[in-house]
């Protein structure tokens, strides 16, 4: 694991073997790195120009969890308790609670904070929880 100057790391969070987070990188409390997944934090690299004054800032929100290999391109913010499948190259803004998957990645459905998909009723099946579609996502409904 390879932690980078001006990097903010939560409560809570578990970052898994062989990933190195950059500068330019926040994670919120709770997060979760997968196994493997990638942080860049310059959109355009080249190995004989020193670009390190082009970083990006990467923010990833609250619970948010990126699975095993996924990579993250600069420059983005992963909405909280979003989930990035394993594999999943993440190049936009991630709503939160979405469910991205691919590459590049797409949305395909919503979770729940206790790490659940949601259904299609945005109903949580595991605990419960009830959520309603707003203009940019979704929101829990209390």
């Amino acid at each position: 694991m390879v932690i980078g100057p001006d990097v903010s790391i939560g409560n809570n969070c578990k970052v898994q073997n062989n990933v190195s987070i950059y500068k330019g990188v926040t994670l919120e409390d709770g997060v979760f790195c997968g196994p493997s997944m990638v942080f860049t934090n310059v959109y355009n690299p080249r190995a004989e120009i020193r670009k390190m004054d082009q970083v990006m800032p990467t923010m990833v929100k609250k619970g948010t969890t990126i699975g095993a290999n996924a990579t993250i391109i600069c420059g983005v913010t992963l909405g909280k308790y979003s989930f990035i499948g394993a594999g999943s190259v993440v190049t936009k803004d991630v709503y939160d609670y979405a469910l991205v998957i691919g590459n590049s990645a797409k949305q395909v459905g919503w979770m729940c904070e206790c790490g659940e998909r949601l259904s299609n009723d945005l109903k949580c099946f595991s605990c419960k929880k009830r959520f309603e579609k707003k203009k940019d996502g979704i929101v829990l409904k209390i």
